[in-house]
């Protein structure tokens, strides 16, 4: 590279003659020399230095936290200590090869390594404790493989595994088998944990309310609705297979893609299910909902969104590109989903402050 980039004269005004001017200051590697030796610049230089390394590292890091959940070795680091050999025997790795995953599992803040003994750090700890990160993170295998070539990904040129392994998101509930069902409803289930929280603690639930979660799966949402609410009553609509028979709350067999939803339900909950499905497939549903619901009628939505209004690393990332490799899902922005809640007929939408984004992000509205 050069010391100074060609530049090219400007076609498109002053905007575009001043980026042009910034983008060519910033990237001349002498003004970068420079700043590297001025205090304050030098601190912004290796800030920036360190953000761009850990960009270009991060599937690394992935890997690395995938390797410690599959070989089990968090597991066994919970019962105490080892030594680094005997760690070694219970992953298969050598003890060279355990060490230098050690070492990158205390730079990732999921292990420490101390006078060749390893134990547990508190991150490692908590991918253990909080139900349903170990069964992600082993699930996001699937869309690493998808990324293998991130640019035929977005030109849509590949057959992208993901898509594969949700085929309800298609609408063929007759076509999938319970097997395939259970397999949806048992991974979100260990995942719903965090998310039932953080709806839970927004919202305002009045005493004696009937409530239907629609693609609840097993139940596990309403199963903490019905915890923290012990006069609500509760039911799930989804697809055949996915109930909990043991479960206290009532189950209705269902496809939304199909079928009308049922009545006679104060409160609807959409607990990440738009960000799964196309626009008009959303506005069907969304239609369906206010249909179904009485006068007065609480739609509540909950799931990651776009960042509103700058993007940020989680909805912007990681849920775009996932949805995006489910063939027809969409990550949206609280606006947009409010927008679409308006244009179906809802009043006095309202998105709630999100203590963890990456989480999700809650909107409720009422039908008029």
């Amino acid at each position: 590279m050069t010391d100074f980039l060609p530049y090219q004269a400007p076609s498109r005004g002053f905007a575009a003659w001043f980026g042009a001017k910034k983008n060519a200051f910033y990237a001349n590697l002498r003004v970068q020399d420079l700043a590297s030796r001025i205090p304050f610049l030098a601190r912004i230089s290796r800030k920036e230095g360190e953000a761009i390394f850990q960009l270009m590292s991060g599937f690394v890091d992935t890997q690395i936290l995938l390797t410690f959940v599959r070989t089990g070795a968090l597991e066994y680091l919970y019962r105490g200590p080892v030594l680094l050999d005997d760690l070694a025997e219970s992953v298969g790795f050598d003890p060279e090869e355990t060490a230098i995953l050690c070492r990158a599992g205390q730079a990732l803040g999921l292990v420490k390594v101390k006078h060749n003994k390893v134990c547990l750090a508190r991150r490692g700890a908590l991918v253990l404790g909080l139900p349903g990160i170990s069964e992600l993170i082993d699930h996001h295998s699937i869309l690493y493989s998808d990324l293998t070539d991130p640019v035929a990904f977005l030109r849509g040129e590949t057959d992208r595994k993901l898509a594969s392994f949700w085929p309800y998101v298609f609408g063929n509930s007759g076509d999938l088998s319970e097997a395939e069902v259970a397999r949806y409803s048992n991974l979100m289930t260990k995942s719903q944990f965090m998310v039932a929280r953080d709806t839970l603690s927004v919202l305002k639930v009045p005493k004696n309310v009937k409530w239907l979660d629609v693609g609840g799966g097993s139940g596990a949402f309403v199963a903490e609705v019905l915890r923290q609410h012990k006069t609500t009553k509760a039911a799930v609509f989804d697809l055949h297979g996915t109930q909990d028979k043991a479960a206290a709350h009532e189950f209705i067999q269902g496809s939304f893609f199909d079928e009308d939803l049922p009545h006679g339900f104060d409160v609807i909950s959409l607990v990440r299910v738009l960000y799964d499905h196309t626009d008009e497939t959303v506005k069907e549903l969304l239609t369906k909902v206010y249909t179904s619901l009485p006068k007065g009628g609480r739609l509540v939505v909950s799931e990651p969104m776009l960042g509103d209004p700058m993007p940020n690393r989680f909805g912007d990332t990681y849920f775009a590109y996932y949805t995006l490799a489910m063939n027809t899902g969409k990550t949206r922005s609280p606006r947009q989903i409010a927008d679409l809640l308006s244009e179906i007929g809802f009043s006095d939408v309202k998105v709630h402050s999100s203590k963890r984004p990456f989480v999700t992000t809650v909107i409720e509205s009422f039908k008029n």
